[in-house]
């Protein structure tokens, strides 16, 4: 089993996040560093940690295709909260949507099932499936398939759990400027990364959201 302490601490941490290397993990971990929070973030041994270490995260290798070391990552973070966004295909075109996230759920059962735990997975799962354009089933629909795997799974266990579905993500900057919804409508499709952080943080920190997925979506606009 791979699992290598890179930065130590003696402290425990607020927050443990799955796919924290890059895109929305990343600012993800912005966000809770700027609420004073203590990260730690499990990654590859491959991975660009640069801007991790930069921002003072506590880095743990591990492979979330391993449920074993997705257990010692959630046991090192000694963390009261766990986050996953992992998305997307191994050299081998294994999607880690699934079996990542899956064995992310298996692991906190296993470790800590007392903490909170939030997914994040994407507009169109679930119930929303039939509402996307056919444009977008054609070119979403393998990861949300994969994606609808680990939400099924995680709604039958007794986590304390929260989904979060956001829209399609941009590179511009926060704009402060988002909708939480437990449905979805057809507007505010888009929206930045870092909005998306600030509002799956909100949703994680009110414990009427528990136990439900909630859309993420950027403003109407007026015109």
């Amino acid at each position: 089993m791979l699992f290598t302490i890179l930065k130590a601490t003696q402290d425990m941490h607020d927050v443990l996040i799955f796919g924290a290397s890059r895109g929305l993990g990343l600012c993800l971990a912005k966000a809770c560093i700027l609420r004073g929070e203590k990260v730690a973030a499990m990654v590859r041994a491959e991975s660009d940690t640069a801007a991790l270490s930069e921002l003072g995260v506590s880095l743990i290798t591990g492979d979330a295709f391993s449920v074993d070391d997705c257990i010692a990552a959630i046991q090192q973070a000694g963390a009261s909260k766990v986050i996953s966004v992992l998305g997307g295909k191994n050299a081998a075109g294994q999607r880690i949507d699934a079996l990542g996230n899956l064995n992310v759920i298996e692991a906190l059962e296993a470790a800590a099932p007392q903490i909170r735990f939030l997914l994040g997975t994407s507009l169109g799962c679930g119930d929303q499936w039939d509402s996307l354009a056919e444009g977008a089933q054609r070119m979403l629909g393998e990861a949300i398939k994969a994606k609808n795997q680990a939400e099924q799974r995680l709604e039958q266990s007794t986590l304390a759990w929260m989904i979060a579905r956001p829209a399609g993500l941009s590179h511009q900057p926060a704009t402060g400027q988002y909708r939480v919804l437990a449905g979805r409508d057809d507007a505010g499709n888009y929206l930045p990364r870092a909005d998306v952080a600030s509002a799956m943080l909100e949703i994680f920190a009110e414990d009427e959201r528990l136990h439900k997925a909630w859309t993420i979506l950027g403003p109407v606009d007026p015109a």
